[in-house]
């Protein structure tokens, strides 16, 4: 009966002594929402938040699986060395064209999206030449570049009308 009645005591006395009540405020005449963890349940993060994580720019931090699953498709003529499904980042070795010889190149892609959009992938095609037994410096190809775009924006547009039937 002591204990119970301890028990009781103390938790009265720590409850009594939380002063958790919100008031309006005195300047703008608005009434706070009481949170579980603030006396302001609209500062903070929520639990919405948490469970679907946004960046900066507003879009969601996972990548379009038909996006993804494309690139794959297409890039998988080069050696990949690193793939980052989360991050939507695919990066392919130094790949040599069996027609072109002296020329090598290196095609990254960055998936920006959960949606699949036109301008939800950027790829980057860097290429280098081999003159005299050594290869050059890095170049860019913005027309190829456009190319791998296209056609992995095509085969995501193929896979999600296939996933449809």
């Amino acid at each position: 009966m002591i204990k119970y009645s301890m028990v009781f005591l103390t938790a009265f006395a720590i409850t009594s002594c939380s002063n958790n009540q919100v008031g309006t405020n005195p300047i703008t005449g608005e009434k706070p929402t009481p949170g579980i963890f603030s006396k302001d349940s609209s500062k903070g993060i929520s639990l919405d938040q948490i469970l679907n994580p946004q960046n900066r720019d507003g879009m969601s931090a996972n990548v379009n699986g038909f996006l993804w699953r494309a690139s794959l498709n297409v890039l998988s003529v080069a050696p990949l060395i690193s793939t980052d499904a989360l991050g939507g980042t695919i990066i392919t070795d130094w790949y040599i064209n069996k027609n072109i010889k002296n020329q090598r190149m290196k095609i990254t892609a960055f998936i920006k999206t959960s949606e699949l959009r036109s301008d939800g992938i950027d790829i980057k095609v860097h290429l280098q030449k081999k003159e005299n037994g050594a290869w050059s410096d890095t170049m860019t190809n913005e027309k190829l570049e456009s190319q791998i775009e296209d056609q992995i924006l095509n085969e995501a547009r193929i896979l999600r009308i296939n996933s449809l039937k």
